[in-house]
Parts: C-alpha cells; sequence; structure tokens
C-alpha cells in the first residue's frame, strides 16, 4: 500500500467517525400527558435513530460505536445535559432500546459483544441483577470480561480494548470517561433492566446490597 493511499484511507476513517459520532441520535420527542392530579412533570418519550451505531459497529469503529451507544442510553432517559445516568432513570430505559443496542452490537461482532454475553457474565461470576452482591462477585466479573486487569479496575475508558481480540462482552461500555470501581451500582440496575426487559418483567424493588450467596 503506497503512502497516498494509506493516508486516503486514514483521512476516511477519521472522516466517517466523526459523522458517526455527531450524527443526531433523535428523531422525534413528544410529552405525554400528565395523569389527572398529578403535579410531577411527565417524562419526555423520544423515538431514538440507530443507524450511527450500526455505522459505526459495521466498520468495526468499536470506539465510537461506544460512545453512540453511551448517547443513545443518555438520550433514552433524557440525560443528554446531565451526562451520566442514575439508578433511577437507568430503570425508564425503553427495552426496545435496549434490545435495539443490543441485537446491532451481537450482530456485527459475531456474537461476542453486547449486553447478552454481558448478563451471562454477569450471572456466572455469582452477581444479581438488580440486587448488589458482594464486591468479590463484581471483581469477578470485571476480571471475565475484561474491565479489570492485574486486580485492578481499566480507570479510563480509552484503556479498554476496542477490538475483536477483546474478551467476550467487553463492549459496550457506557460508563463515564474514568472509574474506579467499575460503576458497581449502576452496572447492576443496567444489568437489572435488561434482564427484566428480556422477560417481560418490570423490577419492584430498588437496588440494594445482598450478602453473597443469599
Amino acid at each position: 500500500m503506497t503512502t497516498a493511499t494509506h493516508l486516503l484511507k486514514l483521512a476516511a476513517t477519521v472522516l466517517l467517525g466523526s459523522l458517526v459520532t455527531t450524527a443526531p441520535l433523535v428523531r422525534a420527542q413528544f410529552t405525554p400527558p400528565a395523569p389527572q392530579n398529578n403535579t410531577s412533570t411527565p417524562i419526555a418519550k423520544v423515538e431514538l435513530n440507530f443507524q450511527p451505531l450500526e455505522t459505526a459497529l459495521a466498520a468495526q469503529q468499536f470506539i465510537q460505536a461506544n460512545e453512540i451507544t453511551r448517547r443513545l442510553l443518555l438520550a433514552a432517559t433524557n440525560r443528554t445535559l446531565q451526562g451520566w445516568l442514575t439508578t433511577d432513570t437507568i430503570e425508564q430505559i425503553p427495552c426496545q432500546d435496549l434490545k435495539a443496542i443490543d441485537q446491532l452490537w451481537l450482530r456485527h461482532s459475531n456474537n461476542r459483544f453486547g449486553f447478552t454475553p454481558q448478563l451471562e457474565a454477569f450471572l456466572t461470576t455469582g452477581n444479581r441483577p438488580g440486587r448488589l452482591m458482594s464486591p468479590e462477585s463484581y471483581d469477578q466479573f470485571g476480571d471475565r470480561i475484561g474491565w479489570r486487569k492485574d486486580n485492578q479496575w481499566v480507570i479510563f475508558k480509552k484503556n479498554l480494548d476496542f477490538t475483536l481480540n477483546a474478551p467476550v462482552g467487553h463492549l459496550p461500555s457506557p460508563r463515564d470517561e474514568y472509574q474506579i470501581n467499575g460503576g458497581r451500582l449502576e452496572y447492576t440496575a443496567l444489568m437489572g433492566r435488561f434482564q427484566a426487559c428480556q422477560s417481560g418483567q418490570v423490577p419492584t424493588a430498588p437496588v440494594r446490597f445482598t450478602p453473597f450467596g443469599s
């Protein structure tokens, strides 16, 4: 490959990455009417645009796909301005959106990435979706999918492995730029929501600590 050809391909990759990470992710938004005798403001519903995610995944641009996934989850819960998810808002992520994101990751990674393989790893390491277990169980989960190295959590998101050589379940990682404890509370809530969406059952109890093995 000549230097000119290499530079052209590099420029095309950069341009595509820029386009998919800045593309609008919300097609439409509407606010449902508030129930009678309810003074709280209804949560706006959005119709998400999954095309930028599919474009990035098809090109195996997993760094961009991971960021788009995070932006989609924020948009789905109207948390784009805040820039982070809470356990309460995680429980409100529409099931169709979680499933759509999962299916795109599965399809473009030969079933290596997505919430489905993450849930399998989460369960087999002694964790319970929607309920905090022991920190050791969550550490084992982090070790299994490569979010921990040398007995430490990978603190900065940029240091994750954004290739198909990464462990099964390594991506997506819808985390903040850096986390020192792996985001145990929020991720446990996310797995609780995903499992509930798979089974059609909505969680009735908040995330709480449960002694390991109980």
